[in-house]
């Protein structure tokens, strides 16, 4: 899904002729915090609410302010991962999206990006979410996905994330397949895979009575 796909045409932009009173309807009426502000098609920056507090004078318009986030924008091809980066790195509601002459051509509004990300189909569809703790150093996506899917399963999607404070550890999310990934679970953890949590697991008690009779067989030899 690239960032054109995104654009949320509803919210308006707002020129640096117009007055903040408008700036402040704009931003109730659409219920966001922030508005980009463009001249003669091109994306100067974000109107924040915040600036109306920052200042001691009394300014009439929108061009009176010294607008946030200049660069925060994409080109319309790029993928909404960049948009998310881009959100979170200037921790804002809103990225503008620029066609290939760099001129304004609209929105993306995370929430929106949000939605569309929640109806995907490796979110909609039943299964289980995994969540691994792996040295960064032993992380290999294809090694994991041959130890489930040697169980019978299949990995719907993944997501890696840094854990604070532990540089040399991440985060492996999965969605898998099924609610019943009981053996899969069992197989991580005889490669010595952490697994965190686990997440719609059709019957608990099932990981509880597979490490069990793997501990018996053991403790038997």
């Amino acid at each position: 899904m690239r960032a054109k796909d995104l654009i949320n045409y509803t919210i308006p932009p707002l020129k640096l002729t117009d007055d903040v009173d408008k700036a402040i309807s704009w931003m109730q009426e659409f219920h966001v915090h922030e508005l980009p502000v463009i001249h003669e098609g091109k994306y100067l920056g974000l109107f924040n609410e915040n600036l109306i507090f920052d200042v001691l004078e009394n300014p009439q318009q929108v061009g009176d302010f010294h607008l946030v986030s200049s660069h925060l924008f994409v080109h319309q091809d790029e993928h909404y991962y960049e948009v998310l980066k881009k959100s979170y790195e200037a921790s804002s509601s809103l990225v503008a999206v620029l066609d290939s002459t760099d001129s304004y051509i609209g929105c993306v509004a995370i929430r929106d990006v949000v939605e569309a990300f929640s109806k995907m189909s490796s979110i909609n569809s039943p299964g289980t979410i995994l969540v691994l703790t792996i040295p960064v150093i032993d992380y290999s996506l294809t090694e994991i996905s041959r130890i489930i899917e040697s169980e019978g399963g299949k990995i719907l999607s993944s997501f890696t994330e840094n854990i604070e404070g532990h540089a040399l550890s991440i985060l492996l999310t999965l969605k898998l397949n099924s609610n019943n990934v009981s053996s899969a679970i069992s197989s991580l953890e005889r490669y010595g895979y952490k697994i965190t949590s686990v997440f719609g697991q059709e019957n608990d008690s099932n990981i509880d009575k597979e490490r069990l009779d793997t501990l018996m067989k053991y403790l038997s030899v």
